[in-house]
């Protein structure tokens, strides 16, 4: 007699099917715990395996005649039902027939006391070791979740987006590096936020021309102005206008000059909140109007509060965060906290040729739900700016 499989996440639940299916005399062969899926699949909780058979034969009806019957279906995994119900070990003597329903209700007792110990095993590892053969994992898995490891993501992002791979492709996949990796790299781009600027300046919002770049000092804000005039001047053919507000650091303003000159774009000079307003409101025929702001300590509440008044004076704008690929993520995560007053937008990434290391990037954007809106590198200030590209980035962390 074959024994069927029943499977369900605990003992009680699965011995309701039984009955519902087999009937109440139904014999019990097995229970165990098994997997709630592949191996690599941790997420999954464990179930319980029930194996279980009709009810026998007028014929069989005594304990010994049962267990007789079941040596047949030791072999195909099952366990003899006299090791769930043995009379000898409760100083019984075997009767020539046993009540079925009260037998069941002894064998449930037992599989129940012998669930809780599986489950507390499983629970504590130091009670069992489970040897999970190596070769059962997909290689190329293991390989891609070790390289995003390595660029610095954060290992609950890795785990997400292996376990919606897991979950959503077909299993052959898993051992096909070329399209495994191809699809985790889109997985991973769904975690960036991307502003495009330029939507913004072809009429999506028409109503932005004016783009504070702020940032903690050495970031390369003027860098960022800089490369965006050049941008917009050269490859958008935009009108466009510089105002220096970074009149404390030395050489700020001999910088920017020697920025605007060679791009033939006047720089106008502010020291105070109302000199700004009115500056804007001058360059009315100006397509974009940067704003290069002085350079605030992010550990220096103060100091933020001070440059939001340069902000508020004008309402409509968008507010980008300098910060370079260098800078760890703990002081990216301060900085951003520090700057959210000033109602970020996006975020540029500065000196991304200087670093191999891009993953802490990937956290800052998928933690703080800020989007990226350009990558600078090199010293070249008409070809080194693009505009952010969630493939590239992902491309840098799993080639």
């Amino acid at each position: 007699m074959q024994p069927k499989s029943y499977r369900a996440p605990n003992t009680q639940t699965a011995l309701e099917l039984v009955q519902n299916e087999l009937g109440p005399e139904a014999v019990i062969l097995s229970v165990k715990q098994v997997p709630g899926g592949a191996v690599w699949e941790t997420w999954k909780k464990p179930e319980v395996e029930v194996l279980a058979i009709p009810p026998v034969q007028k014929g069989i009806q005594s304990l010994e005649g049962m267990a007789v019957h079941n040596k047949e279906t030791k072999k195909r995994g099952g366990t003899l039902l006299r090791s769930l119900y043995n009379p000898a070990k409760e100083g019984k003597q075997p009767s020539s027939a046993v009540d079925p329903q009260l037998f069941l209700e002894q064998i449930a007792d037992k599989l129940a006391k012998k669930q809780t110990r599986q489950s507390e095993s499983i629970t504590n590892p130091s009670l069992t070791k489970v040897n999970t053969p190596k070769n059962e994992v997909p290689p190329a898995l293991i390989r891609a979740r070790e390289e995003m490891l390595n660029q610095g993501v954060d290992p609950h992002l890795v785990k997400e987006i292996l376990r919606k791979v897991s979950q959503s492709v077909n299993p052959k996949i898993l051992f096909d590096e070329t399209r495994l990796r191809q699809i985790i790299r889109k997985q991973l781009e769904t975690a960036l936020r991307i502003l495009r600027i330029e939507s913004a300046q072809n009429g999506l919002l028409p109503t932005v021309r004016v783009i504070f770049i702020v940032g903690p000092s050495g970031v390369g804000k003027t860098s960022v102005c800089a490369k965006l005039a050049g941008h917009f001047l050269e490859q958008e053919h935009k009108k466009v206008a510089w105002i220096c507000a970074d009149t404390i650091r030395t050489g700020a303003i001999a910088e920017t000059r020697a920025y605007t000159e060679p791009l033939n774009i006047q720089a106008h000079i502010v020291y105070t909140p109302t000199d700004l307003k009115e500056t804007i409101a001058s360059e009315e025929k100006a397509d974009l109007i940067l704003v290069d702001t002085p350079a605030r300590n992010p550990f220096v509440p103060e100091e933020i509060v001070e440059l939001s008044a340069f902000l508020t004076e004008i309402p409509k704008k968008l507010t980008l965060l300098a910060l370079p690929a260098t800078l760890k993520l703990a002081d990216m995560q301060q900085a951003v906290a520090s700057f959210s007053l000033l109602q970020i937008n996006g975020i540029a990434i500065t000196k991304l040729d200087e670093t191999k290391y891009v993953g802490h990037i990937i956290n800052l954007i998928w933690k703080n739900k800020i989007p990226l809106a350009y990558f600078c590198d090199g010293t070249n200030y008409l070809d080194n700016l693009q505009t952010a590209d969630a493939a590239r980035l992902v491309n840098l962390v799993l080639p």
